[in-house]
């Protein structure tokens, strides 16, 4: 007698489980064909914008995210997470690449955090991405200032942001063009020969002595204006700035040290904390000033008063015995920012080259 043989189909079971178990080991997935998750997070967007993450992984995994969330059905392996630019009021952020590990039946996370670009300290100006006009940030020092290095730990980038986006608040969207380089503000960095007390003397004519310069050193260049965070005193005031035609120039000046023996210095107002920060005073102060170097309050004006206006003490251009407040541009949209025109005569923010959507 033969001995006894399975059945046939028996046969044909075991062939199969053998394919099947050959066709796991060969992938990177666990057996049975399980898949890993991945939680992402997304931080450092001001609202409004929108992420562009591109994940790529095994397999020829590829996807495109614009908010945080759980990825599912992951085969196990490395993931690549590319933050594309994203751009705020004509400033970039960036985050760098980076790579996570998904594991079956396991959930990876990782976060993308965005922040503003920033550029190396420089002492020349970089190759301007714009004939246009412009205004140039600069951090300025006397021959014997102490370096704060305002201008490399987001300090003023920082400022710029906020004020930029006040700008935009008040515009529906438009902000000062600024002079940058692979979209990041071209912050240029310069230590004058002068000290801090030989500065001081000029008095109101500080800022003049501050262009000349500047201006001396090579800084100025067509369409351009500069807009300076000097790191020293002024016995005068916070701010200053050309008033063309009247005080003809380039320079709108923050003086970060200036009315030290006063009660209220301007080095007691703090910066802003975040790129999204309300502005504060010295926020103000720069916005205030860059207008002066466009010639703005024209005398003309139906509330001019001494290169100001004087009806609202929350008009970002407003000086006059009551205690300033800056909240609006042109409170009556009469005298230098008005959309639908002013008279002529009148310089007009809403027209102005330095304005961009």
């Amino acid at each position: 007698m033969h001995p006894s043989r399975p059945p046939r189909r028996l046969h044909l079971f075991v062939a199969a489980a053998a394919a099947l178990l050959i066709a796991c080991s060969s992938d990177n997935t666990a057996p049975g064909g399980a898949t890993g998750s991945l939680s992402l997070s997304i931080s450092g967007l001001p609202s409004g914008t929108v992420a562009a993450v591109d994940v790529t992984g095994p397999g020829g995994y590829s996807k495109s995210v614009t908010a945080g969330g759980v990825l599912s059905g992951l085969t196990a392996g490395t993931y690549t997470l590319t933050a594309n630019r994203v751009t705020d009021v004509g400033l970039d952020y960036a985050s760098p690449a980076a790579t996570v590990t998904v594991a079956a039946d396991a959930q990876a996370t990782a976060t993308v955090a965005y922040a503003l670009r920033s550029l190396p300290r420089s002492s020349a100006n970089r190759t301007d991405e714009t004939a246009s006009p412009k205004y140039r940030i600069m951090y300025v020092l006397p021959s014997d200032g102490v370096d704060r290095n305002l201008d490399t730990d987001g300090t003023l980038l920082r400022t710029i942001s906020s004020w930029e986006r006040w700008y935009a608040s008040q515009t529906g969207g438009k902000h000062l063009r600024l002079d940058t380089s692979d979209g990041a503000p071209d912050i240029t960095f310069a230590r004058i020969a002068r000290t801090d007390a030989v500065m001081t003397s000029y008095g109101v004519f500080i800022r003049d002595s501050l262009e000349k310069q500047l201006v001396a050193a090579g800084y100025s260049s067509p369409n351009t204006l500069l807009l300076v965070y000097y790191d020293g005193g002024n016995q005068s005031s916070c701010g200053s700035a050309a008033y063309p035609p009247a005080l003809p120039g380039v320079l709108a000046a923050v003086f970060l040290k200036g009315l030290a023996g006063s009660a209220f210095p301007c080095a007691s107002n703090p910066f802003a904390a975040s790129p999204t920060a309300a502005p504060g005073y010295l926020e103000f102060t720069a916005a205030h000033e860059a207008l002066h170097a466009l010639g703005i309050v024209s005398p003309g004006a139906p509330n001019y008063s001494n290169q100001h206006v004087g009806n609202d003490p929350t008009d970002l251009m407003y000086a006059g015995a009551l205690a300033w407040h800056p909240a609006v541009l042109d409170v009556t949209k009469t005298n230098y920012y008005n959309p639908a025109g002013l008279p002529a005569g009148l310089i007009n923010l809403a027209t102005s080259a330095y304005l961009v959507p």
